[in-house]
């Protein structure tokens, strides 16, 4: 009596064919994974880099702004936050970066991974009082992915707590 060891033809063209259905329908939940994994990596670095410019304002008693920059020293006051972003202390609280003012620390495009951060465009940059309050109003920047179609909402309230939040089906676009 003989007994063969391996795998007919049949056998390893089926095996193989399953393999490549299994793997068509796993790229795309496995790109989604991916795509969230980034998402929710930025928001949380922006959220941080907002947590650090607030915790500095009350360490140092005084004004720390956050604002878009793209030469990681001026700020400037239209575009995607996701240029760069550039936290500073604001000595004199006008919330525009003046020559004697430190640069703590900068974000730079890179550090974005190619999503979008866009705001409503009421505020133009993002300051901290000396007791951490945010100066001004609620601000609700709105994080986009590569199609510019929302996909986390990074709210800084007048308190100065920032916190994300999924978008609602409300909620528009990085294009408006």
């Amino acid at each position: 009596m003989r007994t063969t060891k391996g795998m007919t033809l049949i056998e390893l063209m089926l095996s193989v064919s399953l393999s490549a259905v299994l793997l068509v329908l796993a790229i795309p939940a496995f790109t989604t994974v991916i795509d969230n994994t980034k998402m929710a990596t930025v928001a949380g670095r922006f959220q941080t880099e907002l947590a650090f410019a607030r915790s500095e304002a009350i360490t140092r008693r005084r004004y720390v702004t956050v604002c878009r920059t793209q030469d990681n020293e001026t700020c400037i006051f239209s575009g995607a936050w996701s240029e760069g972003a550039m936290t500073f202390e604001d000595r004199n609280g006008n919330r525009v970066r003046d020559s004697n003012e430190e640069v703590l620390r900068v974000q730079t495009k890179s550090d974005f991974s190619g999503l979008h951060i866009v705001d409503t465009g009421r505020r133009q940059q993002v300051s901290f009082r000396p007791d951490g309050r945010s100066a001004g109003t609620n601000i609700t920047l709105r994080l986009c992915d590569r199609e510019l179609e929302a996909r986390r909402l990074l709210i800084i309230n007048v308190g100065g707590r920032a916190r994300v939040a999924k978008p609602t089906s409300s909620t528009p676009n990085c294009r408006s």
